[in-house]
């Protein structure tokens, strides 16, 4: 059986990776460091794991103003995930994404969101507001 799930809203170009599945919400400005893409917060669900070339599966945003212009700094320096799929969104985050030309979605809820495992390889295609699951050559 394919898994295949559907978001209410996504921006971007059509990506495939690695899913990192956070079961709390996520800031690139206090969650991580950003110079090595690694969770840093000590406590998070995701602490030690690394977003680079990941897609990120979040329930909701943290942070403010400066979470949005991360996205870009991370991105310069080789560090970015390949996408962001939230369960809620704020537009701090989307420009920030569009800046750093990072897909970007919302809507995922909280039972789809259960059924990605870490490190599980999807397509996020943001044309179809859709996520498949990849299986293997």
């Amino acid at each position: 059986m394919s898994l295949k799930l559907q978001l209410r809203r996504a921006w971007g170009p059509t990506v495939e990776a690695p899913v990192l599945v956070m079961k709390e919400g996520f800031s690139p400005r206090y969650d991580l460091d950003r110079w090595s893409g690694i969770i840093s917060r000590v406590g998070h669900t995701a602490e030690g794991q690394s977003i680079v070339g990941k897609i990120l599966i979040i329930p909701t945003v943290k942070g403010g103003v400066a979470a949005g212009w991360a996205f870009y700094d991370l991105l310069h320096k080789g560090i970015a995930p390949f996408g962001l799929v939230f369960g809620k969104l704020n537009p701090v985050m989307v420009q920030g994404a569009i800046l750093a030309n990072i897909p970007i979605a919302d809507g995922l809820d909280q039972d789809s969101m259960l059924l990605l495992q870490n490190f599980q390889n999807i397509r996020f295609d943001p044309s179809t507001k859709s996520i498949t699951a990849v299986t293997g050559n």
